[in-house]
């Protein structure tokens, strides 16, 4: 059974760095795409059609499929002020409580985006500007990227409910 629990634990962590790799070069494309229009408005006097519609739907992707490897190294915003002076019990019972929020907003967030990830392939929804591109995609890998940090903080609940890991397991690189 722990190897079970291990083979998963490290399928999960390359998926999350998968996920990260992706976004940083998603957020590459996106910093090239707007430069690019910047450059198309202002010098040709003519916007590239559908940038600012791509934009925002790559950007949407890019949050969703960051949030796992984030959750993972411990670099989302966390305030501990409140935990600075908690004891080892009490700063256990605080982060399996916390992971357990954690897990019940990223649940339900994932399945509102793969809700609506089903809405836009079923309507066949297209970006609404210049340029129609088919809206799905976008959705899709958004609500993969949900359940996927969902996915890691049901990982970090279930080591800090039997392993006793605190939340920042990872320290990022600073």
């Amino acid at each position: 059974m722990k190897s079970l629990f291990v083979w998963i634990d490290a399928i999960l962590r390359r998926l999350s760095l998968l996920g990260f790799i992706v976004a940083s070069a998603l957020l590459l494309i996106v910093g090239i795409m707007g430069a690019a229009d910047v450059v198309s408005t202002n010098i040709l006097m003519k916007p590239i059609p559908g940038m600012v519609e791509l934009s925002g739907a790559i950007l949407g992707v890019i949050v969703f499929l960051g949030l796992a490897e984030a959750q993972a190294r411990g670099a989302n915003i966390m305030i501990d002020v409140s935990t600075q002076k908690m004891g080892p019990r009490m700063l256990r019972i605080s982060t399996i409580f916390s992971l357990g929020l954690g897990v019940i907003f990223m649940v339900m967030m994932a399945w509102l985006t793969t809700r609506l990830a089903i809405s836009a392939w079923t309507y066949r929804e297209v970006a609404l500007g210049a340029l129609a591109f088919p809206m799905t995609p976008f959705k899709a890998v958004a609500a993969f990227g949900a359940w996927l940090a969902a996915a890691e903080f049901i990982r970090q609940f279930v080591r800090a409910i039997f392993v006793g890991v605190q939340m920042r397991e990872v320290k990022p690189d600073v």
